[in-house]
Protein backbone atom coordinates (compact mmCIF):
# COMPACT_ATOMS: atom_id res chain seq x y z
CA UNK A 1 0.00 0.00 0.00
CA UNK A 2 1.49 3.42 -0.96
CA UNK A 3 2.18 5.06 2.40
CA UNK A 4 1.39 9.23 3.41
CA UNK A 5 4.79 11.51 3.21
CA UNK A 6 4.99 12.94 6.57
CA UNK A 7 3.37 16.55 6.64
CA UNK A 8 4.80 17.29 9.85
CA UNK A 9 8.31 17.87 11.23
CA UNK A 10 9.36 17.71 14.48
CA UNK A 11 12.92 18.96 15.99
CA UNK A 12 13.97 18.50 19.42
CA UNK A 13 17.22 19.93 21.52
CA UNK A 14 18.39 20.74 24.51
CA UNK A 15 16.77 23.58 25.06
CA UNK A 16 14.83 26.00 22.58
CA UNK A 17 14.33 30.16 23.03
CA UNK A 18 10.85 31.26 21.72
CA UNK A 19 12.02 34.63 22.09
CA UNK A 20 9.00 35.47 23.39
CA UNK A 21 11.01 36.86 26.42
CA UNK A 22 11.33 33.98 28.63
CA UNK A 23 13.75 32.07 29.93
CA UNK A 24 14.68 29.05 27.65
CA UNK A 25 12.67 25.97 27.69
CA UNK A 26 14.51 22.71 28.65
CA UNK A 27 14.05 19.96 25.96
CA UNK A 28 12.05 21.82 24.41
CA UNK A 29 10.57 21.16 20.44
CA UNK A 30 9.01 22.85 18.19
CA UNK A 31 6.30 20.94 15.42
CA UNK A 32 6.18 22.08 11.73
CA UNK A 33 3.06 22.01 9.82
CA UNK A 34 4.87 21.93 6.19
CA UNK A 35 5.75 25.98 6.47
CA UNK A 36 4.31 26.75 9.19
CA UNK A 37 4.91 26.39 13.15
CA UNK A 38 2.17 24.00 14.91
CA UNK A 39 3.12 23.77 18.49
CA UNK A 40 6.47 24.74 20.24
CA UNK A 41 6.96 23.80 23.71
CA UNK A 42 9.08 20.81 25.96
CA UNK A 43 9.03 17.99 23.84
CA UNK A 44 7.30 15.35 26.40
CA UNK A 45 4.19 17.81 25.26
CA UNK A 46 4.82 17.87 21.72
CA UNK A 47 3.01 15.52 19.12
CA UNK A 48 1.46 15.84 15.66
CA UNK A 49 -2.23 14.98 15.88
CA UNK A 50 -3.04 11.65 16.18
CA UNK A 51 -2.03 9.16 13.28
CA UNK A 52 -0.70 11.91 11.36
CA UNK A 53 3.41 11.02 10.14
CA UNK A 54 6.04 13.45 11.46
CA UNK A 55 9.76 12.84 10.46
CA UNK A 56 11.46 13.52 13.56
CA UNK A 57 14.98 15.20 14.58
CA UNK A 58 16.45 15.15 18.00
CA UNK A 59 19.77 17.92 18.03
CA UNK A 60 21.80 16.87 21.33
CA UNK A 61 23.97 19.90 22.67
CA UNK A 62 21.76 22.21 20.63
CA UNK A 63 19.32 25.31 20.84
CA UNK A 64 16.37 26.03 19.06
CA UNK A 65 15.39 29.39 18.17
CA UNK A 66 13.92 31.68 15.33
CA UNK A 67 15.54 32.86 12.39
CA UNK A 68 17.63 35.54 12.83
CA UNK A 69 16.69 39.18 11.57
CA UNK A 70 18.89 41.29 10.33
CA UNK A 71 17.46 45.02 10.10
CA UNK A 72 20.43 46.85 8.27
CA UNK A 73 21.97 44.73 4.86
CA UNK A 74 23.43 45.98 1.56
CA UNK A 75 23.35 43.06 -0.86
CA UNK A 76 24.74 45.24 -3.63
CA UNK A 77 27.98 45.57 -1.35
CA UNK A 78 31.21 43.50 -1.80
CA UNK A 79 32.54 44.55 1.70
CA UNK A 80 35.97 44.75 0.82
CA UNK A 81 36.50 48.10 1.94
CA UNK A 82 34.93 50.08 -1.43
CA UNK A 83 33.10 53.12 -0.73
CA UNK A 84 29.50 53.25 -2.16
CA UNK A 85 30.77 55.88 -4.34
CA UNK A 86 32.53 53.48 -6.20
CA UNK A 87 30.16 50.54 -6.19
CA UNK A 88 27.63 53.02 -7.98
CA UNK A 89 29.96 53.44 -10.85
CA UNK A 90 29.14 49.18 -11.62
CA UNK A 91 26.84 49.20 -14.62
CA UNK A 92 23.57 47.79 -13.51
CA UNK A 93 24.07 44.81 -16.13
CA UNK A 94 27.10 43.55 -13.61
CA UNK A 95 24.91 43.65 -10.44
CA UNK A 96 22.64 41.60 -12.33
CA UNK A 97 23.71 38.75 -14.32
CA UNK A 98 22.80 40.61 -17.22
CA UNK A 99 20.27 43.66 -17.79
CA UNK A 100 16.43 43.11 -17.80
CA UNK A 101 13.94 44.29 -20.33
CA UNK A 102 13.79 47.68 -21.44
CA UNK A 103 10.90 49.10 -19.10
CA UNK A 104 7.77 51.08 -20.73
CA UNK A 105 7.97 54.52 -19.62
CA UNK A 106 6.60 54.84 -15.23
CA UNK A 107 7.28 51.01 -15.09
CA UNK A 108 10.51 49.13 -13.64
CA UNK A 109 12.17 47.05 -15.75
CA UNK A 110 10.24 43.23 -16.54
CA UNK A 111 12.55 40.73 -16.15
CA UNK A 112 12.07 37.62 -18.34
CA UNK A 113 11.66 34.00 -16.50
CA UNK A 114 14.40 32.47 -17.64
CA UNK A 115 16.91 35.98 -16.47
CA UNK A 116 19.18 34.72 -13.92
CA UNK A 117 19.39 36.69 -10.40
CA UNK A 118 21.59 39.47 -9.78
CA UNK A 119 24.99 37.60 -9.25
CA UNK A 120 26.32 39.69 -6.24
CA UNK A 121 22.96 40.33 -4.53
CA UNK A 122 22.47 36.68 -4.66
CA UNK A 123 25.80 35.46 -3.75
CA UNK A 124 25.18 37.66 -0.62
CA UNK A 125 21.61 36.91 0.24
CA UNK A 126 22.80 32.77 -0.06
CA UNK A 127 25.50 33.97 2.66
CA UNK A 128 23.17 35.52 4.52
CA UNK A 129 20.98 32.81 4.75
CA UNK A 130 23.40 29.71 5.22
CA UNK A 131 24.45 32.02 8.29
CA UNK A 132 20.81 31.61 9.99
CA UNK A 133 19.50 34.96 9.03
CA UNK A 134 16.27 34.06 7.80
CA UNK A 135 15.01 37.94 7.30
CA UNK A 136 16.87 40.87 5.77
CA UNK A 137 15.89 44.49 5.43
CA UNK A 138 17.90 46.21 2.50
CA UNK A 139 19.32 49.42 3.19
CA UNK A 140 19.44 51.06 -0.24
CA UNK A 141 20.54 49.44 -3.06
CA UNK A 142 21.19 50.24 -6.81
CA UNK A 143 17.57 51.31 -8.58
CA UNK A 144 15.68 48.07 -9.28
CA UNK A 145 18.46 45.28 -8.31
CA UNK A 146 17.11 44.25 -4.85
CA UNK A 147 13.66 43.74 -6.33
CA UNK A 148 14.90 41.98 -9.55
CA UNK A 149 16.20 39.42 -7.02
CA UNK A 150 13.26 39.10 -4.42
CA UNK A 151 11.19 37.99 -7.89
CA UNK A 152 14.43 35.31 -8.85
CA UNK A 153 13.65 34.07 -5.22
CA UNK A 154 10.37 34.17 -5.48
CA UNK A 155 9.98 32.16 -8.78
CA UNK A 156 12.28 29.43 -7.12
CA UNK A 157 15.69 30.78 -9.63
CA UNK A 158 17.61 31.66 -6.39
CA UNK A 159 17.68 31.12 -2.86
CA UNK A 160 17.70 33.98 0.04
CA UNK A 161 16.27 35.33 3.52
CA UNK A 162 12.76 37.10 3.58
CA UNK A 163 13.49 40.42 2.48
CA UNK A 164 11.57 43.69 3.77
CA UNK A 165 12.52 46.31 0.51
CA UNK A 166 13.03 49.57 -0.20
CA UNK A 167 14.13 50.36 -3.46
CA UNK A 168 16.87 53.33 -3.56
CA UNK A 169 17.31 55.52 -0.47
CA UNK A 170 15.43 59.07 -0.52
CA UNK A 171 18.27 61.47 -0.92
CA UNK A 172 19.09 64.61 -1.65
CA UNK A 173 20.96 65.65 -4.69
CA UNK A 174 24.73 64.85 -4.03
CA UNK A 175 23.65 63.68 -0.56
CA UNK A 176 24.97 60.35 1.14
CA UNK A 177 23.78 57.11 -1.63
CA UNK A 178 21.81 59.70 -3.86
CA UNK A 179 24.25 57.78 -6.81
CA UNK A 180 21.68 54.88 -6.30
CA UNK A 181 18.65 56.49 -8.33
CA UNK A 182 16.84 58.57 -5.48
CA UNK A 183 18.28 62.59 -5.79
CA UNK A 184 15.16 64.64 -5.12
CA UNK A 185 14.44 68.48 -4.18
CA UNK A 186 11.69 69.75 -2.41
CA UNK A 187 8.68 68.45 -0.58
CA UNK A 188 6.99 67.83 -3.64
CA UNK A 189 9.52 65.90 -5.34
CA UNK A 190 10.18 63.99 -1.84
CA UNK A 191 6.41 63.07 -2.31
CA UNK A 192 6.48 61.79 -5.86
CA UNK A 193 9.81 59.58 -5.05
CA UNK A 194 7.75 58.02 -1.79
CA UNK A 195 5.00 57.05 -3.92
CA UNK A 196 6.93 55.98 -7.00
CA UNK A 197 9.01 53.54 -4.57
CA UNK A 198 5.77 52.18 -3.13
CA UNK A 199 4.65 51.47 -6.59
CA UNK A 200 7.91 49.74 -7.55
CA UNK A 201 7.33 47.63 -4.30
CA UNK A 202 9.26 49.40 -1.46
CA UNK A 203 7.70 47.26 1.88
CA UNK A 204 9.35 50.82 3.97
CA UNK A 205 11.37 53.82 2.73
CA UNK A 206 14.80 54.78 3.33
CA UNK A 207 15.46 58.40 4.09
CA UNK A 208 19.26 59.90 3.53
CA UNK A 209 18.88 62.93 6.54
CA UNK A 210 22.32 63.56 6.73
CA UNK A 211 25.28 63.08 4.56
CA UNK A 212 27.35 60.00 5.13
CA UNK A 213 30.30 58.40 3.33
CA UNK A 214 29.55 59.57 0.18
CA UNK A 215 32.16 61.58 -1.13
CA UNK A 216 29.72 64.61 -1.89
CA UNK A 217 27.79 64.72 1.18
CA UNK A 218 28.45 66.18 4.22
CA UNK A 219 28.39 63.73 7.42
CA UNK A 220 28.33 66.36 9.97
CA UNK A 221 25.55 68.43 8.59
CA UNK A 222 21.63 67.48 8.34
CA UNK A 223 20.44 66.93 4.63
CA UNK A 224 16.45 67.48 4.23
CA UNK A 225 14.64 70.43 6.14
CA UNK A 226 12.36 69.15 8.00
CA UNK A 227 9.56 69.76 5.45
CA UNK A 228 10.88 67.32 2.87
CA UNK A 229 11.08 64.73 5.59
CA UNK A 230 7.56 65.33 6.80
CA UNK A 231 6.18 64.88 3.00
CA UNK A 232 8.29 61.37 3.04
CA UNK A 233 7.44 60.41 6.48
CA UNK A 234 3.56 61.56 6.21
CA UNK A 235 2.95 59.81 2.60
CA UNK A 236 4.75 56.57 4.08
CA UNK A 237 2.58 56.76 7.13
CA UNK A 238 -0.88 57.06 4.49
CA UNK A 239 0.23 53.68 2.47
CA UNK A 240 1.22 52.01 5.95
CA UNK A 241 4.76 51.71 5.51
CA UNK A 242 7.34 52.07 8.18
CA UNK A 243 10.35 54.94 7.51
CA UNK A 244 14.09 55.22 8.52
CA UNK A 245 16.69 57.25 8.42
CA UNK A 246 20.32 57.33 8.15
CA UNK A 247 21.54 59.94 10.90
CA UNK A 248 25.46 60.62 11.51
CA UNK A 249 24.89 63.77 13.27
CA UNK A 250 22.54 64.90 16.55
CA UNK A 251 20.68 67.47 14.07
CA UNK A 252 19.98 64.54 11.80
CA UNK A 253 18.47 62.63 14.64
CA UNK A 254 16.51 65.80 15.63
CA UNK A 255 14.86 66.18 12.65
CA UNK A 256 14.06 62.52 12.31
CA UNK A 257 12.33 62.30 15.33
CA UNK A 258 10.59 65.97 14.43
CA UNK A 259 9.54 64.31 10.79
CA UNK A 260 8.07 60.60 13.03
CA UNK A 261 10.29 58.47 11.81
CA UNK A 262 9.99 54.70 12.95
CA UNK A 263 13.96 54.09 12.69
CA UNK A 264 17.09 56.07 13.41
CA UNK A 265 19.89 54.19 11.99
CA UNK A 266 23.83 55.09 12.71
CA UNK A 267 22.62 57.48 15.42
CA UNK A 268 25.67 59.39 16.16
CA UNK A 269 25.81 62.01 18.37
CA UNK A 270 27.91 64.60 16.68
CA UNK A 271 27.51 68.33 16.36
CA UNK A 272 28.18 70.30 13.02
CA UNK A 273 32.14 70.73 14.03
CA UNK A 274 32.34 66.91 14.33
CA UNK A 275 32.25 67.28 17.80
CA UNK A 276 31.21 63.99 20.06
CA UNK A 277 28.46 65.37 21.98
CA UNK A 278 26.34 62.75 23.25
CA UNK A 279 22.78 64.43 23.65
CA UNK A 280 20.89 62.71 26.67
CA UNK A 281 17.78 65.19 25.64
CA UNK A 282 17.85 63.29 21.55
CA UNK A 283 18.45 60.25 23.64
CA UNK A 284 15.06 60.90 25.74
CA UNK A 285 13.11 61.87 22.66
CA UNK A 286 13.81 58.61 20.71
CA UNK A 287 12.69 56.80 23.99
CA UNK A 288 9.57 58.38 24.34
CA UNK A 289 8.71 58.37 20.63
CA UNK A 290 9.32 54.77 20.51
CA UNK A 291 11.57 54.74 17.45
CA UNK A 292 14.11 51.82 17.26
CA UNK A 293 17.99 52.82 17.09
CA UNK A 294 20.12 50.71 14.60
CA UNK A 295 23.39 51.77 15.50
CA UNK A 296 25.84 50.27 12.93
CA UNK A 297 28.58 49.10 15.49
CA UNK A 298 30.57 45.95 13.50
CA UNK A 299 31.25 48.34 10.72
CA UNK A 300 33.83 50.38 12.31
CA UNK A 301 35.74 47.68 14.00
CA UNK A 302 35.54 45.37 10.55
CA UNK A 303 37.78 48.35 8.74
CA UNK A 304 40.04 48.37 11.76
CA UNK A 305 40.53 44.57 11.96
CA UNK A 306 40.47 44.72 7.82
CA UNK A 307 43.79 47.45 8.30
CA UNK A 308 45.42 45.80 11.05
CA UNK A 309 45.55 42.21 8.85
CA UNK A 310 47.19 44.76 5.97
CA UNK A 311 49.60 46.14 8.74
CA UNK A 312 50.87 43.04 9.47
CA UNK A 313 51.25 41.19 6.60
CA UNK A 314 52.19 44.20 4.36
CA UNK A 315 52.02 47.00 6.28
CA UNK A 316 50.10 50.38 5.88
CA UNK A 317 50.44 54.13 4.67
CA UNK A 318 49.82 56.87 6.55
CA UNK A 319 46.44 57.71 5.27
CA UNK A 320 45.58 53.98 5.77
CA UNK A 321 47.06 54.40 9.65
CA UNK A 322 44.91 57.26 10.23
CA UNK A 323 42.22 55.23 9.39
CA UNK A 324 42.85 53.00 11.17
CA UNK A 325 43.27 55.30 14.61
CA UNK A 326 39.86 56.76 13.63
CA UNK A 327 38.28 53.27 13.15
CA UNK A 328 39.57 52.56 16.42
CA UNK A 329 37.85 55.51 18.29
CA UNK A 330 34.84 55.57 16.67
CA UNK A 331 33.92 51.78 17.99
CA UNK A 332 35.11 53.00 21.63
CA UNK A 333 32.72 56.02 20.88
CA UNK A 334 29.91 54.23 20.06
CA UNK A 335 29.67 51.70 22.23
CA UNK A 336 29.68 54.32 24.94
CA UNK A 337 26.76 56.05 23.39
CA UNK A 338 24.93 52.76 22.99
CA UNK A 339 25.41 51.93 26.05
CA UNK A 340 24.36 55.05 27.66
CA UNK A 341 21.26 54.80 25.12
CA UNK A 342 20.28 51.30 26.35
CA UNK A 343 20.87 52.09 29.67
CA UNK A 344 17.74 54.79 29.07
CA UNK A 345 15.49 52.86 27.82
CA UNK A 346 15.95 53.02 24.02
CA UNK A 347 15.09 50.04 21.94
CA UNK A 348 18.10 48.93 19.97
CA UNK A 349 18.41 46.36 17.74
CA UNK A 350 21.07 44.49 15.67
CA UNK A 351 21.23 45.77 11.87
CA UNK A 352 24.77 44.50 10.40
CA UNK A 353 25.06 47.20 7.82
CA UNK A 354 26.94 44.57 5.65
CA UNK A 355 28.08 44.21 3.09
CA UNK A 356 28.79 47.53 3.19
CA UNK A 357 32.82 49.01 3.70
CA UNK A 358 34.99 46.12 5.03
CA UNK A 359 32.05 43.87 6.63
CA UNK A 360 30.76 41.15 4.76
CA UNK A 361 26.93 39.89 4.75
CA UNK A 362 26.96 36.22 6.59
CA UNK A 363 28.68 37.86 9.54
CA UNK A 364 25.29 39.47 11.49
CA UNK A 365 26.03 37.72 14.94
CA UNK A 366 29.06 40.17 15.21
CA UNK A 367 27.24 43.20 15.63
CA UNK A 368 24.65 41.59 17.94
CA UNK A 369 27.86 40.59 19.72
CA UNK A 370 28.70 44.05 20.36
CA UNK A 371 25.14 44.91 21.64
CA UNK A 372 26.36 42.71 24.20
CA UNK A 373 29.86 44.11 25.01
CA UNK A 374 27.21 47.54 24.71
CA UNK A 375 25.74 46.06 27.90
CA UNK A 376 22.63 43.58 26.43
CA UNK A 377 22.83 40.08 28.21
CA UNK A 378 23.15 37.37 25.49
CA UNK A 379 19.57 36.58 26.17
CA UNK A 380 18.53 40.22 24.92
CA UNK A 381 20.97 39.88 22.16
CA UNK A 382 19.16 36.93 20.55
CA UNK A 383 16.19 38.95 21.17
CA UNK A 384 17.56 42.17 19.16
CA UNK A 385 18.12 39.78 16.71
CA UNK A 386 14.83 37.68 16.41
CA UNK A 387 11.49 39.42 18.40
CA UNK A 388 12.85 42.69 18.85
CA UNK A 389 13.87 43.39 15.22
CA UNK A 390 11.25 41.66 13.61
CA UNK A 391 8.79 44.35 15.11
CA UNK A 392 11.06 47.23 14.27
CA UNK A 393 10.80 45.88 11.09
CA UNK A 394 6.77 45.23 11.31
CA UNK A 395 6.79 41.66 10.30
CA UNK A 396 6.05 40.40 14.03
CA UNK A 397 2.95 38.75 13.18
CA UNK A 398 4.93 36.29 10.35
CA UNK A 399 8.03 36.02 12.39
CA UNK A 400 10.80 36.90 14.98
CA UNK A 401 9.50 34.32 17.77
CA UNK A 402 8.60 30.47 17.66
CA UNK A 403 4.36 30.32 18.31
CA UNK A 404 1.85 28.67 16.39
CA UNK A 405 0.39 30.08 13.17
CA UNK A 406 4.10 31.68 12.60
CA UNK A 407 6.56 30.69 9.53
CA UNK A 408 8.44 28.32 10.91
CA UNK A 409 12.00 30.08 9.99
CA UNK A 410 14.12 27.98 12.57
CA UNK A 411 17.97 28.14 13.10
CA UNK A 412 19.16 25.49 15.38
CA UNK A 413 22.96 26.46 16.89
CA UNK A 414 25.51 23.60 18.86
CA UNK A 415 25.24 25.56 22.71
CA UNK A 416 23.72 27.50 24.18
CA UNK A 417 23.62 31.74 23.08
CA UNK A 418 21.67 32.48 25.77
CA UNK A 419 24.54 32.41 27.72
CA UNK A 420 26.83 32.87 25.60
CA UNK A 421 25.96 35.08 22.87
CA UNK A 422 29.11 33.25 20.06
CA UNK A 423 27.02 30.35 20.10
CA UNK A 424 24.89 31.81 17.17
CA UNK A 425 28.10 31.01 15.29
CA UNK A 426 27.73 27.41 15.73
CA UNK A 427 24.96 26.93 13.26
CA UNK A 428 24.09 23.17 13.16
CA UNK A 429 20.72 23.53 10.22
CA UNK A 430 18.63 26.27 9.10
CA UNK A 431 14.72 25.57 8.16
CA UNK A 432 13.00 28.46 6.04
CA UNK A 433 9.26 28.14 5.51
CA UNK A 434 9.57 24.47 7.03
CA UNK A 435 12.23 23.17 4.56
CA UNK A 436 15.92 22.83 5.77
CA UNK A 437 18.74 24.31 3.59
CA UNK A 438 21.45 22.60 2.35
CA UNK A 439 24.40 25.08 3.29
CA UNK A 440 26.85 23.31 1.22
CA UNK A 441 30.77 22.26 2.89
CA UNK A 442 31.41 23.30 6.43
CA UNK A 443 34.52 24.45 4.53
CA UNK A 444 32.98 27.07 2.29
CA UNK A 445 30.34 27.94 5.41
CA UNK A 446 33.61 28.65 7.19
CA UNK A 447 35.02 30.78 4.69
CA UNK A 448 31.78 33.15 4.82
CA UNK A 449 33.24 34.26 8.51
CA UNK A 450 35.20 37.09 8.57
CA UNK A 451 38.64 36.76 11.11
CA UNK A 452 39.10 38.90 14.15
CA UNK A 453 42.02 41.49 14.83
CA UNK A 454 43.37 42.17 17.63
CA UNK A 455 42.71 46.17 17.86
Amino acid sequence: MPTTAPTYTILTADRLIDARGGAPIENGAVLLDGSTIAAVGRAADIRPPEGAPAQATHYAGCTILPGMVDCHTHHNGFGDGRLGDDLSLLLDEVLPARSARPARPGHPPARPPDEPPPARPARNARASLFSGVTTIRENGPKNVTMFRLRDAINEGLAIGPRMVLCGHPVAIIGGHMGYFGGEVTGANDARALTRQLIKEGADYIKIVATGGTTRTSFPTLPSFNIDELRAVTAEARKFGKLTATHSSNSAGIANSLDAGVDMIIHCYHLDADGTVNFREDIAERIERQGAFVNPTLQVSRATAWDLTHKRDEQGLTAPEQSELETARANLDVRLDHTRRMIDMGVKVITGSDSSWSSYQLGNTVYETELLVHAGYTPMQGVLSVTSWAADALGVSDTVGTLEPGKAADVLIVRGNPAADINALWNVEDVFLAGSKIKRGSDDSIAAVRQPPAQI
